[in-house]
């Protein structure tokens, strides 16, 4: 058995506060707990003995497979009083009324030995009258969802109707009320139930359950590693361990601990290995959990766009200066200049976990899957803070939509906004979306507050591109990894991004094994062989500049185009008219 100590020192939830506070002030009796409702709430305690807490004379639980529950026999035998089914041993009569006999389907027998019902229709009207009539009651009403799922009226059946009228009118019924008597839903996801249970008028207030934070993981593994039988040793602090389990609920925590009992040992690679495997199972159909495989070292050039990341992100991070962290970073410029790698490698040199929200794992054809799914990406994200949140290709992921989906586009749009607009996020989750056209974003999604900063990556300069080389010969490991770029080929790649740079390494590897060339050769000929596509580059680039709303986030040999507007918009203009004429002839 735990010991108490253990329980009392445990931090307290900060979801207990919030509805402890709620309900004591008057502000609400009828609760919906959702998301993390089946973790471990302290060493010992599920949702449901944590809920004792609250002093009630009754605690009830029902769900459709289960039926009605106490949390003792004594309060059995008290609910069994209030609902009529056997009257006070001071008073005569015959026992439960009519009504409640119907509802039982019974005639009779001995209170504690009494199999209630598990049917909604005969067991909610049972709740109900405890409701209305016991004293310090709480009913507690596990997978609501099952009894009044999110769906229109039409799409309903008659029990489900009749189900969510009986439970919505639980929020408002003023016996209830009177008797200060608590009703808790619980639902792993608030969208599956039904939408008139969320809605405000139903009095019902919404109060999520989160993963644990660091210190409640921190407390956990202190428990955990204290705990008689656990003979675990640990390759890294507890500390240490509570970071790079972000993102774990308490049981998530304890099958790592399970798991490290087989060899004794708990290794940063079993927690890697069953962080993945446990967050893909969980999230892995909305949202891409990665690793961060390199840092700022593997990427060539793009200065300006590292001392910016250091100077805003990373030395903010390592420091708690989360006032100087943006909410979001718009990184625009041309197709294949190293934006996906770059916010990759920023993940890695600041230690945030790293994910990647794909607009086309949230749509779904099936009514409400969609917004079923971006809560479920969001809670992740909550879930793994610190996190860098990555979206590609945010001209095309994101967008108001019309009506032709019935507003679903519209409706995540706006979720979208509301979340990174979260004041509360700043410093714990960084946007960083890459576009090669921002000027298709909507303006909504590109104002302060959501991508605070604008960043311009461009095609890399002479300097740029000789470094960029030096690294993907490295990387393919061309014979020498400290070969010397030749001029000629410096030459020749002006104008090429750095995907097309790392095209030239594969294409000089190639070439050494094929041909047998020495490196240096190899890359003056694959300089000479590929033909790398520029087209839009150069408005791409344009676009980009325009874009970036500080000169500082610009290359130096840039920044006096930013200083010319009137001739930028003018040479956008130019090259946009001329791909419209192109499309015409084609047309």
């Amino acid at each position: 058995m735990m010991n108490s100590s253990i329980s009392e020192t445990f931090p307290n939830p900060a979801w207990e506060a919030a509805l402890r506070g709620k309900y004591t002030s008057g502000v609400a009796h009828a609760f919906i707990l959702h998301f993390n409702v089946f973790d471990i709430v302290k060493p010992g305690k599920g949702l449901r003995r944590h809920l004792a807490i609250f002093p009630r004379d009754i605690i009830c639980y029902y769900n459709r497979a289960a039926g009605i529950e106490f949390a003792t026999a004594s309060m059995k035998n008290k609910a069994l009083t209030v609902m009529g089914y056997q009257q006070p041993a001071s008073s005569a009569g015959s026992g439960m009324s009519s009504a409640v006999m119907a509802a039982l389907g019974t005639g009779g027998g001995a209170g504690s030995d009494v199999e209630l019902p598990k049917g909604p229709s005969q067991a909610l009207p049972l709740l109900q009258k405890l409701l209305e009539e016991g004293d310090k009651v709480m009913v507690v009403i596990d997978y609501a969802e099952y009894l009044a799922p999110d769906s229109g009226p039409a799409m309903m059946s008659a029990e489900d109707r009749t189900n969510l009228i009986t439970i919505e009118s639980w929020g408002r019924n003023p016996a209830i009320i009177a008797k200060g008597n608590m009703v808790i839903l619980t639902v792993s996801n608030l969208v599956d139930l039904n939408s008139s249970l969320r809605a405000a008028s139903s009095k019902y207030e919404a109060i999520e359950i989160p993963l644990p934070d660091t210190a409640t993981r921190l407390a956990y593994i202190d428990y955990y590693i204290a705990k008689p039988g656990t003979a675990v040793s640990l390759q890294m602090a507890a500390a240490a361990l509570a970071n790079a389990t972000a993102g774990l609920s308490l049981l998530g925590i304890e099958d790592v601990f399970l798991r490290a009992k087989q060899t004794g040992t708990l290794t940063s690679a079993l927690v890697r290995e069953r962080k993945d495997e446990i967050i893909s199972t969980e999230f892995g159909d909305v949202l891409e959990v990665v690793e961060p495989r390199f840092g700022f070292a593997a990427i060539g050039g793009l200065e300006h766009v590292k001392r910016f990341f250091d100077r805003s992100v990373i030395k903010p991070a390592q420091t708690g200066n989360l006032k100087r962290m943006p909410k979001g970073v718009l990184m625009v410029g041309p197709a294949g200049v190293g934006k996906s790698a770059m916010a990759e490698a920023i993940a890695k040199e600041c230690g945030f976990n790293f994910v990647k929200l794909n607009p086309a794992r949230i749509f779904q054809g099936l009514v409400g899957q969609s917004e079923r799914n971006l809560e479920k990406a969001l809670r992740a994200v909550m879930s793994l803070t610190p996190v860098i949140v990555f979206i590609d290709e945010a001209d095309q992921a994101f967008q108001r939509g019309g009506q032709g989906d019935s507003g679903v586009s519209s409706r995540i749009f706006r979720r979208i906004l509301e979340f990174m607009a979260d004041p509360g996020l700043r410093g714990k989750c960084i946007f960083l979306a890459a576009s090669n056209r921002a000027d298709l974003m909507d303006a909504a999604l590109r104002r302060p507050g959501r991508f605070d900063r604008k960043i311009a990556f461009l095609v890399p300069d002479a300097l740029e591109r000789e470094a960029i080389i030096k690294i993907m010969a490295s990387n393919y490991q061309l014979e020498n990894s400290d070969i010397s770029v030749p001029q000629v080929v410096v030459d020749r790649t002006e104008g090429w991004t750095g995907a097309e740079l790392e095209a030239l390494a594969i294409k000089a590897l190639e070439l050494t094994e094929d041909e047998g060339l020495d490196a240096e050769s190899a890359l003056i000929q694959a300089s000479e062989r590929l033909r790398p596509s520029t087209a839009d580059i150069k408005l791409m680039t344009e676009l980009a500049i325009r874009e970036t709303n500080d000169t500082d986030l610009l290359p130096p040999a840039y920044k006096r185009e930013l200083d010319d507007r009137e001739n930028l918009d003018r040479r956008i203009e130019e090259m946009q008219e001329v791909g419209r004429g192109e499309v015409s002839r084609e047309l």
